[in-house]
């Protein structure tokens, strides 16, 4: 028997503190963050002893002129899934919302299914017959994963596939890079020689890696902007950045850090990544076209590296990749950039998706995405929506059953 009620933020803070895989996206500082467009509050699940065995921040999108509301749990919930009750403590979740007028619930926990060592990407890399991770025997899986998805698809769980919101959110391929070792010589002796090599052509040449400042946004968006046009996802307003880097180092439970590269003065690389435990996460990254000899990446991720060795981290997650092994697509250059880093390519069970009112979900899912809820157009649209479905209410037909 599991419980679920509102969580005091000193609790949840230790909470997070001990969770392995806890996100800056599961803080109150993100959801704070994201709250022109979210609301949000942070539950605990209790056992029949009021032990706290999970917690989770929600954030919750109402449904305009209803009183229902979509219920999305970024990066989470944070529930042990190796665990013998990982999926009774779900359901106790999923009551708990049911209850509350959600109308579906979304998830995006990061499970691993499957894990590719560094040196396996890369010889995939150049082999005509490898054009996507399935066609690159893993390294390691994960029996837990694939039990948690067979699951999932069981108690009517849905996955959510080519959502770009999600998927932004929760990339279902992601690369970290572990410090096993503690030290600098440790992590360097497991990159590629090319990437050591640019490590010392950065100097050479004079780029400084240093923490950025809000002044620095002009250079940093634009540089974005190319960034997210070279590897096709959407870049992030101003106000985005703006609210992440502000209101995340406002009492965030570890450490928000804003870095740029510079070269001659000019800004060429920047990112941002959060600290929790002995994890760091990437925010965002961007690198200019301008002037790649210099190699500004290589020198500001080797800052970060440095940096998080000093503070005795033992993980970074550099981030998402698409599924590509294929070298004639330009988004591969990524994966060969983090691989020849060093960090290992791992495979999350992805985004999953309960309808708990089905008619009304479905009618969501048809209209639009996450992100068009907060674009006018999408809201008259779903006005017009909402307002058929209440003449079928009204003409005695059951919404939402």
């Amino acid at each position: 028997m599991h419980t679920v009620e509102c969580l005091e933020s000193t609790e949840y803070q230790r909470f997070l503190e001990n969770f392995e895989t806890a996100s800056y996206q599961q803080t109150p500082q993100w959801g704070d963050a994201r709250s022109q467009i979210w609301d949000y509050e942070v539950l605990g699940i209790r056992d029949s002893t009021g032990a706290l065995v999970a917690a989770t921040l929600v954030k919750y999108k109402n449904l305009p002129g209803t009183r229902f509301r979509f219920a999305y749990i970024p990066q989470g919930p944070l529930i042990d899934w190796a665990a013998p009750g990982a999926l009774e403590q779900l359901q106790a979740l999923t009551a708990h919302l049911r209850a509350r007028n959600i109308f579906a619930v979304r998830i995006a926990p990061p499970l691993k299914l499957r894990s590719w060592h560094a040196d396996t990407v890369k010889k995939g890399l150049p082999d005509p017959s490898v054009v996507r991770f399935d066609d690159l025997a893993p390294d390691d899986t994960n029996p837990v994963g694939s039990d948690i998805v067979r699951q999932l698809s069981r108690l009517g769980w849905k996955e959510v596939r080519g959502n770009k919101e999600a998927e932004a959110s929760q990339p279902r391929f992601n690369f970290h890079l572990s410090l096993e070792g503690g030290s600098e010589q440790a992590v360097s002796s497991r990159m590629s020689k090319t990437w050591r090599k640019n490590i010392r052509k950065a100097e050479r040449a004079g780029v400084q890696a240093q923490t950025g400042e809000l002044a620095d946004l002009d250079e940093v968006l634009r540089i974005l902007a190319e960034t997210a046009d070279r590897n096709h996802f959407n870049a992030k307003p101003r106000s985005y950045i703006e609210s992440v880097l502000t209101t995340l180092a406002v009492d965030f439970p570890g450490r928000i850090t804003f870095d740029v590269a510079r070269h001659n003065g000019e800004v060429l690389a920047a990112e941002a990544t959060a600290q929790i435990g002995r994890r760091v996460q990437g925010i965002f990254a961007a690198t200019s076209t301008l002037r790649p000899e210099v190699r500004p990446s290589n020198a500001l991720y080797w800052e970060i590296i440095r940096r998080a060795v000093a503070d005795g981290v033992e993980l970074i997650d550099i981030g998402g990749v698409q599924d590509t092994l294929d070298p004639d697509v330009p988004t591969a250059g990524l994966i060969h950039f983090k691989a020849g880093m060093g960090a290992d390519a791992h495979e999350y069970i992805g985004v999953w998706d309960l309808p708990l009112r089905p008619r009304i979900y479905t009618a969501f899912s048809s209209l639009l995405t996450l992100r068009d809820l907060a674009q006018s157009d999408a809201t008259h649209k779903m006005r017009d929506l909402v307002s058929r479905l209440g003449e079928y209410s009204h003409r005695g037909v059951k919404v939402g059953s």
